[in-house]
Order: structure tokens, then sequence, then C-alpha cells
């Protein structure tokens, strides 16, 4: 039996699919802020670290590709995400 991973892949390097990989951690219940490296994200409720070490891998290598191709744009995405996570629904005239 084949289990499904947690990480979202990164398809590719455009924005919406920049988009879509936020999404779907944000659906996961893994979203966190992409300046902290993911082995430093611990749950909680029972002090453990969130991700695994291959997770870890694979999270910073997404988060260090959007970066390169994005900048300072996966603030804004992240944090758009963020939000609907929040429940709140700002204006977003720029993201």
């Amino acid at each position: 039996m084949q289990t499904q991973p947690r990480i979202p892949a990164l398809p590719n390097k455009s924005l919406f699919a920049m988009n879509r990989w936020f999404y779907k951690m944000h659906l996961a219940g893994l979203l966190y802020h992409p300046d902290d490296p993911a082995e430093t994200i611990i749950n909680l409720a029972n002090s453990q670290p969130t991700f695994t070490p291959e997770e870890c891998v694979e999270l910073n290598h997404a988060v260090d590709l959007m970066f390169d191709h994005h900048g300072d744009k996966v603030y804004d995405v992240c944090l758009h995400c963020l939000h609907k996570a929040m429940g709140n629904k700002p204006e977003y005239s720029e993201a």
C-alpha cells in the first residue's frame, strides 16, 4: 500500500505553481513562514519536529527555488494563504 506524501510537489517555476503549493500546504495544516528552515518547525502539542528529515530536504529545496524565481513575492503568496487559514479576508490589490 502506497502512502500519499504530505509535502506537495512543486511542479514548475510558475507563479500559479507557487500559489498552488502554498494552498496545498495550508490545506494539509503544514503552512509555515518561508524564512524558517523546515527542520526548526516544531509541533507545539508534543514538542516533536513537524517534518521528517526527508521532508525537510524537500521543503527547503522547494522554498529556495521559489525565492530564486519569485523573490519577495513568496511572502505575499504565503501571507495570502495564512490569511485564508485564519479566516481573514483582507483586500489584495497587488497579490
